[in-house]
């Protein structure tokens, strides 16, 4: 897929021509939900990734990321992966963790093997590294490209650049609400379904589910109607 650095007048201008009625925004309010639909693409399918490279320094458990990460998705200490893991777990699994680095001795590791964050730019590494100087390299996904300014740019496909122009149309029409957005609801359907062929995960999501009719375990039946289950069991007999 080819990519193409747009400026955010044109992609407004391109939503203005999707929409084949009179124009019930401006562009301020264009703006909003073009850059909430590039929030949850990018929380949906973690599109925009990058990598951080830092060092350790002796006996330090705590680190500071260098740069905001939406969230991370992997660590490593000089090539070798890390295990996630949280604060609860390392105090359950070991009280005295905090004081161990890699000279403890058994049964701690000679080398960092947990990692765990305390937010978007904390995380703990255990056991600490003794000598300093190691590689960590983080993965994650790197915070949303917002549009602001006329001439900001943001690289995307044709085919990308239209879900997102479908979303922005989707979230505009919640200010006439009613027939209206309820008319806009195929186009945020296919936002998630574009959304789900990146990221296959995001169909194991109940809400996923619910809002693309796939899950009906919330509807009480009716009674005296006929099911999808009656029709099955119709064309077996």
């Amino acid at each position: 897929m080819a990519y193409t650095a747009r400026t955010w007048s044109e992609i407004r201008q391109d939503l203005k021509e999707s929409y084949e009625s009179k124009i019930f925004w401006d562009d301020s309010e264009a703006l909003v939900a073009f850059n909430e639909g590039l929030y949850l693409w990018n929380w949906c399918t973690a599109y925009w990734q990058t990598r951080i490279t830092m060092l350790t320094v002796a006996n330090q458990r705590d680190y500071v990321l260098p740069a905001s990460l939406t969230y991370r998705t992997r660590m490593t200490f000089n090539d070798l992966p890390l295990t996630p893991s949280s604060r609860e777990d390392l105090n359950n699994a070991r009280y005295q963790w905090r004081a161990d680095t890699t000279t403890t001795g058994a049964p701690v590791p000679t080398r960092p093997m947990v990692w765990a964050p305390i937010d978007l730019y904390l995380f703990y590494l255990w056991p600490a590294d003794a000598v300093g100087g190691g590689t960590l390299t983080v993965d994650g996904v790197a915070a949303t490209p917002v549009r602001v300014e006329d001439g900001d740019t943001v690289d995307l496909g044709d085919e990308l650049l239209s879900t997102l122009l479908g979303y922005a149309l989707h979230a505009l029409s919640f200010k006439k609400g009613g027939p209206w957005f309820q008319a806009t609801m195929p186009l945020f359907q296919g936002f998630l379904a574009e959304a789900a062929e990146v990221n296959s995960q995001i169909k194991t999501s109940q809400a996923f589910r619910r809002l693309m009719g796939l899950d009906m375990r919330g509807l009480k039946p009716l009674q005296g109607v006929p099911t999808r289950l009656d029709q099955l069991a119709g064309k077996g007999q």
